[in-house]
């Protein structure tokens, strides 16, 4: 655009050179007189607009007229004060924190977010991500400190607090009632059999004819025996032990109560027996010292290792699992007003302390890369921006010139 302008700019002013010159000799005739003064005028003004426009980057026909080569002469001055005019005017610390608190940055990063977050890129990089994280965690590293974690709270474990807690679940869920009653419920249905029933006669048969008594009671336990053989002595017996068994099952029975007060006194008063707790203590080191901790947390590790990465490498990981949250997370804060306030005032106090220690880097920038131009290189590219509007100077200089030369000549005529 630049060498367009420059080329029409030099046909311009030769126009005005040539119209001068084939115009001098007919200078009788007035109406050529008029037009001559014109290119006279235009030429004088293609001339005196291109020694401007040239003036500003170089010496006019490289002759060191002074005050030409501007630009060169005060480049200095220029950039300094083309980095003025941005810091303080047009991109000044003001003008960009208002810019900015215009932009509801908040708002419009977490719309972003949420538009990316059901596309098939995003579930494909969060997967991706999940494996990498995965992937890089250092397994051995990782059973150390587990290893180590399991030993510390191992051995801060209190033996008589774990003993009492577990006292206490047992009573709060009456498992002491629950293994009561299991134990009824198999001396019961030991109770029905028959080889219980035969077992228990025949018992109770040697008990009685082992007793030591006087002749008449002999007779009469040999009387008794005689009459009852061991299966119905044994039916007597099993009907006895079931009774009480049905009585002690029910739950308002006072032997019932009584027998399991003394089975609670007998467990409280194992939580407070010393050499409870030393047994406790002493199950535990040995527990410690049997069990290979290194290898069973390396085994655990690996484990769950394979198992996240099994789970995380699944197609439809990200859909079903990370998507639904970061989307209920999202719309969460996106309609929690004051939440969104103050994600707001946090991202505008970090973007002002950013500005604040980096704006004089944008002149610094600028003066940075003028500076790595030598003058020939920045002439160019001046020329090469701005050049063609300057080129249009010498242009429009010629015709008005033309023109004025003109109007001056015809004000001459009249006057």
């Amino acid at each position: 655009m630049a060498g367009k302008a420059r080329y029409t700019a030099a046909i311009s002013l030769g126009v005005m050179g040539a119209g001068f010159v084939a115009t001098m000799p007919f200078l009788d005739i007035p109406w050529v007189r008029f037009v001559q003064s014109g290119f006279e005028a235009g030429l004088v003004g293609g001339l005196a607009d291109w020694f401007a426009v040239t003036a500003l980057f170089r010496h006019p026909l490289g002759i060191p007229i002074p005050h030409t080569a501007l630009l060169p002469r005060n480049r200095q001055k220029v950039t300094s004060a083309l980095v003025k005019t941005v810091e303080e005017d047009l991109l000044s610390k003001e003008s960009i924190r208002g810019k900015l608190e215009q932009f509801r940055i908040a708002e419009r990063l977490l719309d972003g977010v949420m538009r990316q977050i059901g596309t098939d890129p995003f579930k494909e990089g969060i997967r991706q991500a999940a494996v990498t994280l995965l992937e890089s965690i250092p397994k051995e590293k990782a059973a150390v400190l587990l290893e180590r974690e399991i030993r510390k709270r191992l051995d801060r474990l209190d033996a008589k607090q774990v003993l009492e807690a577990v006292v206490g679940i047992v009573y709060e869920h009456k498992y002491d009632e629950k293994a009561f009653d299991f134990v009824l419920e198999l001396a019961e249905q030991w109770t029905l059999t028959a080889e219980t029933r035969l077992r228990l006669g025949a018992m109770a048969g040697q008990a009685m004819s082992r007793m030591q008594t006087n002749g008449f009671m002999q007779m009469a336990i040999n009387a008794f025996l005689g009459f009852y053989s061991e299966d119905k002595l044994g039916g007597m017996i099993q009907q006895f032990l079931l009774s009480a068994l049905y009585d002690l099952k029910r739950s308002g029975d006072s032997n019932r109560a009584a027998l399991l007060k003394a089975v609670r006194q007998r467990i409280d008063g194992l939580t407070q027996d010393p050499k409870t707790e030393e047994s406790l203590e002493q199950w535990k080191q040995r527990l410690l010292s049997q069990w290979n901790l290194a290898e069973l947390s390396a085994g655990w590790v690996e484990q769950l290792h394979a198992r996240l990465l099994e789970w995380v490498r699944e197609p439809d990981f990200a859909e079903h699992y990370i998507v639904p949250l970061l989307e209920q997370g999202a719309r969460r804060v996106r309609g929690d007003e004051q939440l969104m306030a103050k994600l707001e005032r946090w991202i505008q106090e970090q973007l002002n302390r950013w500005i604040e220690a980096n704006h004089s880097k944008v002149g610094a920038l600028i003066r940075e890369n003028i500076d790595r131009f030598d003058n020939e290189t920045l002439i160019k590219l001046m020329e090469d921006k701005i050049g063609g509007d300057l080129q249009w100077i010498r242009v429009n200089g010629a015709l008005c010139g033309f023109l004025i030369g003109i109007i001056l000549e015809g004000l001459k005529a009249l006057l």
